[in-house]
């Protein structure tokens, strides 16, 4: 009679797997040779025999249907099946004379009713052992997610701690996922560059390999990094430490949802392309290289255009004079922030009593979690409904219970926006003063600035200091509406209408401008302060150059209308410092 010895080790550990098959093929080989039986193949597997398909195991049962061998030499029933259809086979062809019999160094068996009977017993007990492993698995898991502990292996910027068994951060790696998510979040690259740059810096995935770019996608869109993580298609709350805050999180997703397939435009040799569109037929302006300088001109992809060219030097000191437009000076700035540090202190009891009703609402949404679990165990509603409910009100308490974190943490208070705009508006005059043209392009995209060129003054102002006497009479030629944009099809000029609910409408705040035009021009007066000695357009540029109109948004539209900041403005020419 013919034998087949077949070996099976179902372990992950590859090392322990080997030295297992060798220990039963040594068992197996001895055996065969004190009974004196005859061995035609050896047959050798890794793989789990809890659900029917294993290769090996197919390959030696269609042999033995074919001749090939009449009987099987394994270690223990439990190596030839755990789970009822392999087992089923067995038997089967015991039944039907292709399997003669079976022989087992730790299990006696014989080609009997009673044999098979125990055989079977066997198998059972084989598969019983599996299923309460996997059912005691389960079980292990689902008490690790309600502790809110990651069950898998942890993204990288985290590694499992052996001695805590809790999920910690990874020194190394994570102030570069911290850094890659503040990069991403400026929107000034896309995630191809991304990838290029966390390789430079020499980050590595949990294996030492390079993370590619599809991985890079995960991770931005992961959010484990912001204490929740997601597991079997639900959200739970984790006890791991996050990595970077909402608000960091919340932008980066903004910038993926926005950017989807869209071309991406190179800045490094010509930092202002793209940034301006053309008055007269509505395309981007596009820039060359002409006798080792660089010019900037209207792309004409819509037709003819008047529009001239104008060199990169004169583009940004317009650049530079625009943000000078909507900055105030060091004193008043001052002044400004001192006002904003007494509202803050008298809002703190406010917003204590904000606080107090935030966590009356975390509560409430504690409870509802907790009666969505007991009417989803009932079965009153489906999985696929109490997923969506549970990932809403998860999200939903997560940030609230950040707001309130953060609040009594850092003393978050509803002045803090007012006060970083006007600390940014007091550097604005710095920044403008930066060699660096990338920073001017910056600038005005962080703000959210819309700038146009056009052949001339749209707004018909000839120059903004006309006189100090007549400086109230020329003001309504400031905030008249301007004319249409042409293609791009302008806007009537917007009221700027008070907040009624800010405290204190009167004083250095009170200054607000009745209406606003869309587009300011940045006309060749506003020059001085950052012109050449001997004159701009004679060093730089021509009169002929095409004028720069801003429309910033508010809170800087306020600023560059405003008459007492037009002062401020007259003064800090005066000593920019």
């Amino acid at each position: 009679m013919k034998y087949a010895i077949y070996a099976r080790k179902s372990t992950d550990d590859e090392e322990r797997q080997i030295l297992s098959i060798q220990a039963q093929l040594d068992e197996l080989r001895e055996l065969a040779r004190k009974e004196s039986l005859t061995v035609v193949r050896e047959y050798i597997e890794a793989q789990t025999a809890k659900e029917p398909g294993r290769p090996v195991f197919n390959e030696m049962m269609q042999a033995i249907e074919k001749g090939e061998a009449q009987a099987i030499l394994a270690w223990h029933p439990d190596r030839l099946a755990r789970n009822s259809i392999d087992g089923g086979r067995v038997i089967y062809d015991l039944d039907t004379g292709n399997l003669a019999t079976l022989k087992f160094p730790t299990h006696w068996f014989e080609n009997t009713p009673q044999g098979k009977f125990m055989l079977q017993i066997a198998f059972g007990q084989s598969k019983y052992y599996v299923d309460n492993l996997s059912e005691n698995i389960k079980r292990g898991i689902r008490k690790k997610l309600r502790d809110g502990i990651y069950p898998n292996m942890p993204p990288p910027g985290y590694r499992n701690d052996r001695q805590s068994r809790m999920i910690v951060l990874d020194e190394t790696r994570a102030p570069l996922i911290r850094r890659m998510f503040e990069v991403y979040a400026t929107g000034q690259h896309n995630v191809a560059e991304l990838t290029r740059m966390i390789a430079d810096w020499g980050l590595v995935g949990v294996r030492d390999k390079p993370i590619a770019a599809s991985k890079v996608h995960d991770i931005l869109a992961n959010p484990f990094y912001v204490g929740l993580f997601r597991f079997n298609g639900e959200i739970y709350e984790g006890k791991h430490p996050p990595l970077i805050n909402r608000d960091l999180f919340e932008k980066v997703q903004k910038i993926r949802s926005k950017r989807g397939r869209g071309r991406y435009i190179k800045h490094s040799r010509f930092p202002f392309r793209g940034l301006i569109t053309c008055h007269e037929c509505g395309c981007s302006i596009t820039s060359d290289a002409q006798k080792g300088h660089a010019y900037y001109r209207c792309g004409k992809r819509r037709g003819p255009c008047d529009l001239k060219t104008i060199r990169e030097e004169a583009l940004a000191q317009l650049l530079r004079a625009s943000i000078r437009r909507v900055s105030i000076s060091d004193a008043w700035a001052d002044k400004m922030l001192a006002e904003v540090e007494r509202w803050t202190l008298a809002d703190t009891s406010k917003q204590a009593v904000l606080i107090a009703r935030q966590k009356i609402e975390l509560a409430r949404i504690t409870a509802r979690l907790d009666r969505l679990l007991e009417v989803f165990i009932d079965g009153t509603i489906g999985r696929d409904e109490f997923t969506a409910h549970k990932e809403k009100l998860t999200n939903e308490k997560s940030a609230l219970a950040d707001a309130i974190a953060n609040f009594e943490e850092e003393g978050a208070s509803r002045f803090k926006p007012l006060a970083d705009f006007i600390t940014a508006s007091r550097q604005a005059k710095y920044t403008a003063e930066k060699e660096d043209l990338t920073e001017l392009r910056n600038w005005h995209k962080r703000t959210g600035s819309n700038l146009i060129f056009a052949v001339r003054n749209l707004c018909g102002i000839l120059a903004e200091e006309s006189g100090a006497s007549q400086a109230d009479a020329s003001r309504p030629n400031l905030h008249s509406s301007p004319p249409s944009f042409g293609p791009r099809g302008g806007s009537a000029a917007r009221s700027a209408v008070h907040n009624s609910n800010t405290p204190h409408n009167s004083g250095i705040f009170s200054a607000v401008a009745e209406s606003e035009p869309d587009f300011i021009p940045i006309l060749p007066a506003e020059l001085s302060a950052v012109a050449p000695a001997g004159g701009f357009f004679q060093s730089l540029g021509s009169r002929s150059d095409p004028v720069l109109h801003v429309r910033f948004p508010r809170p800087w539209s306020v600023v560059a209308q405003n008459l007492k900041i037009r002062n401020w403005r007259r003064g800090r020419d005066l000593n920019p410092r």
